[in-house]
């Protein structure tokens, strides 16, 4: 039975005894060893001086005599002489010094004490029977020879160096593998020790331990010999009247352990400068003292001075947050009772300033040889700053979840006040938003220990006011407040608070209210780093209450739509950006061109005909990449017969178009007849006064020219010269020219009728090309693209013909290089002639008055600009229209619009 209150001494005591075979049980408190010595036999009892709940001379005094023939060996610390005699009179039958390495000389110690208890036994038996058995006691006798002569056995084999010395030192003996080892004549008595160790100088070891010992000292040394490490002990052996005749000696090779114990120093050290390098806490804890060690970085991290840190496990678990506690010890009890070695937790501490941190707190629990926990060695991080931005972001997705799921503006504002109340305290809270206007300041929420909410009023000089006007968060503390009180900028207003955290809410650029938490304890402050969360977290805040007042008054804006709507009779569609009709309003179900279950979830483009919802498309498209608004103009037959309608196209998000349709049936029939009513009275003024000035002008210029055409022509056959006769013509090319002048002025003194028959249109343009041949000048082209079929059409040929020549003579006069064009299209409901050019264009103003027959833009003597005017009077006649566009030094383009009206269809056309 080993009883020792030093773990580690017990471990290497059970580790040395194991060795040699011993079956061993162990103790490490006096009532455990009182007990177990008690209820088992023991061949030896091995006592520590020092135990966990008393010292070893209590149980000796406690064994009292209750172990007969056990032999009781007590284990005394260096210099422990006087405990040694106590242990002696308390019952002890030995001792044995507590050197560095006398767990490897015990097993020897007790083999001897227990052999030398077995002797004693036999011995008593051998006397009780001495009387009948001589042979007995012989047998006894040889029984301790042959003890004795086991004894020398072991104590030469032990592993150490046991020797003694007269007071000459001169060896007397020498016991002990150690001897061996080292190569050393153990067998020569007689030897000193000089010769032995094979030294001169008297001043160093171990000459020095020797003569210490032989003046009656107890000497415990260690000696580097021969590259190992020894641990001695020397003691003054003394005769039986007490005198010193000499010295026993024993050392132990501690090279193996010294090696280790570097080892360990080295980890040690390594440890130490571990703790150093890192930011985190490293703790060691003993789990039997309930002493820690811990490194200097609690200071830093928790800002306690090194004097208020005590080095217990127990001043740690203090300071955990009280609702930590129970969880934090229960789970380190769970690995420590079940035998685990890995632990962790996450869990809140308290700081110097009374604040908490939170940290992740990892061990490892450290197992002796028994398998019992004895240290615990970890390290703690700080994880508050992670923590608190996790909380935020949480806060920011509750906040945005929040804005979407709460049914109104007060359960949202219900739910900001539960998510900050969980990044600070916010037992008063409220929320104040500007009203522009009404320009005055209203508390929508307001949750507050010292007052209710106040009324709407017009902005003060209160906190509110300053975090409105300045736009900033503001941390508010008595001091804060004092200086803005001081400087004018802010007013006491309400309760005085100990300390008052506000933040702006901005919206679109422009601060719309303010969030604000305050407090009037001493015991509840705020700091920078709330101000920075509120300011970050009110940005959220303004987000989700704006998102929720857009989405009321969008129920508002669309109640009221939904009633204008049914005030007007528009049609209504909202479209995505492919056309697909997502919902619709109809004023009037009958302008509908179909019926809504055949038009919902389809595209517009291909709901509408093709004439319609092909422009419709690509009118689309412009308002969806110019993000303006659009109008077109088309004709659809409805359940009320044909109809005229506008379409406004909107864009309403950057995927959604919003289109509101307008019948302009009765608008457009009341347009035209007024603008054809219009233009055909003043064109038939127009024409009316030229017709008569016309009739007037060729009576006037007739007869002259028809002169001047006779007299040119009686010159020319009187005289032979022939720079006579090139005058002659040249007049006469002029004669014509002017004939031609008056014939156009008579033209429009004709009344003009339209003899309409059935016609080819592009017969009628070939015919037409064909007669402006002759006007074509070099460096200008005629490109002509008038198809392979017949265009069928109600017409007059020759006054069409008239027109299309008009329009080809105009764009080659204009056009100096370059090219005309010249073509056929067709169109819904109408067939056109486009003629366009290259040349100089025109400008807005001239374009405007293009088709006046008071205007022209031809040189004076080159004509009277008549053969627009003339060609759409024609192209009137016909049903038809005439457009011009141009622009300058970019050519003029004309476009002859004439409806296809009902002919006979040729054979030949598909």
């Amino acid at each position: 039975l080993v009883v020792d209150g030093n773990e580690d001494h017990q471990i290497l005591s059970v580790a040395a005894l194991t060795r040699k075979g011993w079956i061993v049980r162990t103790a490490g408190s006096r009532k455990q060893g009182l007990q177990l010595a008690l209820s088992y036999h023991f061949d030896a009892v091995v006592i520590g001086s020092k135990l966990r709940d008393g010292n070893g001379i209590e149980l000796l005094r406690a064994l009292g005599g209750r172990l007969p023939g056990t032999p009781i060996i007590f284990v005394v610390p260096l210099g422990g002489e006087e405990a040694a005699l106590q242990a002696m009179e308390s019952g002890a039958q030995s001792y044995i010094v507590k050197t560095p390495r006398y767990n490897e000389l015990l097993p020897a110690i007790v083999e001897e004490h227990v052999v030398e208890a077995r002797n004693r036994k036999r011995l008593v038996e051998t006397e009780e029977i001495q009387a009948q058995a001589v042979t007995a006691r012989k047998t006894v006798e040889e029984q301790l020879s042959q003890s004795q002569t086991r004894l020398k056995l072991v104590l030469e084999q032990a592993p150490v160096l046991l020797w003694s010395t007269d007071r000459d030192l001169r060896v007397t003996s020498a016991m002990g593998t150690g001897f061996r080892d080292l190569n050393l004549p153990r067998s020569e008595r007689g030897l000193s020790i000089y010769e032995y160790f094979n030294i001169h100088d008297d001043d160093i070891e171990p000459i020095v331990s020797h003569r210490r010992a032989l003046l009656g000292e107890s000497v415990a040394t260690q000696i580097e010999w021969q590259g190992r490490t020894y641990d001695v002990h020397m003691e003054p052996f003394r005769s039986k009247d007490g005198a010193i005749i000499g010295t026993i000696g024993v050392a132990f090779d501690v090279s193996e352990r010294t090696r280790t114990e570097e080892s360990l120093r080295r980890s040690e050290e390594r440890f130490q400068l571990l703790g150093r390098a890192t930011n985190d806490v490293v703790w060691d804890w003993d789990l039997q003292t309930d002493g820690m060690w811990m490194n200097d970085n609690v200071a830093a991290m928790f800002g306690y001075r090194a004097e208020d840190v005590e080095p217990t496990g127990t001043w740690w678990e203090e300071r955990l947050h009280p609702d930590d506690r129970a969880r934090v010890g229960s789970s380190l009890d769970d690995v420590i009772g079940s035998g685990g070695s890995m632990w962790s937790a996450e869990y809140r501490f308290r700081r110097h300033d009374g604040t908490f941190a939170t940290i992740v707190d990892r061990g490892y629990v450290l197992h002796d040889a028994s398998g019992h926990p004895v240290r615990m060695i970890g390290s703690v991080m700080d994880v508050s700053k992670q923590r608190k931005a996790e909380a935020i972001q949480s806060a920011v997705y509750k906040i945005s979840e929040a804005a979407n799921a709460a049914k109104g503006l007060p359960e949202l504002y219900r739910h900001i006040h539960k998510v900050i109340g969980g990044l600070m305290p916010a037992t008063n809270f409220y929320i104040a938003l500007y009203d522009d206007q009404a320009q005055t300041l209203t508390f929508p929420y307001f949750v507050d220990e010292e007052e209710g909410a106040p009324p709407p009023q017009k902005l003060g000089r209160g906190l509110t006011e300053y975090v409105l006007r300045t736009g900033r968060p503001l941390l508010a503390s008595p001091a804060v407040f004092a200086e803005l009180n001081r400087s004018g900028e802010v007013e006491q207003v309400g309760p005085p608070s100990v300390d008052w955290v506000g933040a702006p809410l901005v919206g679109l650029g422009k601060t719309f209210g303010v969030i604000v938490v305050q407090s009037y304890k001493e015991g509840v402050r705020f700091a920078e780093e709330d101000k920075a969360i509120l300011n970050f977290v009110s940005e959220q805040v303004a987000g989700a209450i704006e998102r929720r007042r857009t989405q009321e008054n969008l129920v508002q804006t669309s109640s009221e739509l939904q009633a204008i709507f049914r005030a007007v009779p528009d049609l209504y569609f909202r479209l995505a950006a492919d056309g697909t009709i997502l919902g619709y309003y109809a004023g009037r179900y009958a302008d509908l061109y179909v019926p809504p279950e055949s038009f919902l979830g389809g595209r517009i483009q291909e709901v509408l005909p093709r004439d319609v919802g092909e422009p419709f498309g690509r009118a689309m498209q412009k308002v969806l990449r110019t993000n303006s608004v659009a109008t077109m103009e088309y004709s659809l037959e409805v359940q009320a017969g044909r109809k005229e309608f506008e379409a406004r196209i909107i864009p309403l998000m950057s995927d959604q178009l919003v289109v509101v349709v307008r019948d302009i049936t009765e608008t457009k029939a009341a347009e035209a007849a007024l603008k054809e009513s219009t233009d055909r009275l003043r064109q038939s003024e127009r024409l009316a006064t030229l017709g008569q000035l016309a009739g007037f002008i060729a009576h006037e210029l007739n007869t002259p020219l028809t002169s001047i055409s006779l007299l040119t022509d009686a010159a020319g056959r009187r005289t032979k010269d022939a720079g006579v006769h090139e005058k002659l013509e040249k007049i006469d090319a002029e004669r014509r020219r002017a004939a031609d002048i008056i014939r156009g002025l008579t033209s429009l003194s004709r009344s003009r009728q339209i003899k309409a028959v059935d016609a080819d249109l592009r017969s009628i343009v070939e015919a037409a090309l064909d007669e402006v041949r002759r006007y074509r000048k070099k460096g200008v082209s005629i490109e002509v693209n008038l198809g392979d079929v017949p265009f069928r059409m109600k017409a007059d040929p020759l006054q069409l013909q008239e027109v299309v020549v008009n329009l080809v003579k105009n764009a080659i006069d204009a056009t100096d290089h370059g090219s005309v064009r010249v073509r056929l299209e067709e169109r819904p409901g109408f067939y056109a002639v486009v003629v366009s050019d290259t040349g100089s264009g025109m400008s807005a103003d001239v374009l405007s008055r293009v088709f006046d027959p008071t205007f022209t833009t031809k040189p004076r003597g080159e004509g009277l600009g008549l053969g627009l005017p003339l060609a759409k009077h024609i192209v009137a006649g016909h049903g038809g229209t005439i457009e011009a566009t141009s622009e300058p030094s970019a050519g003029s383009t004309f476009t002859v619009l004439l409806p296809r009206g009902d002919v006979d269809e040729d054979p030949d056309r598909r």
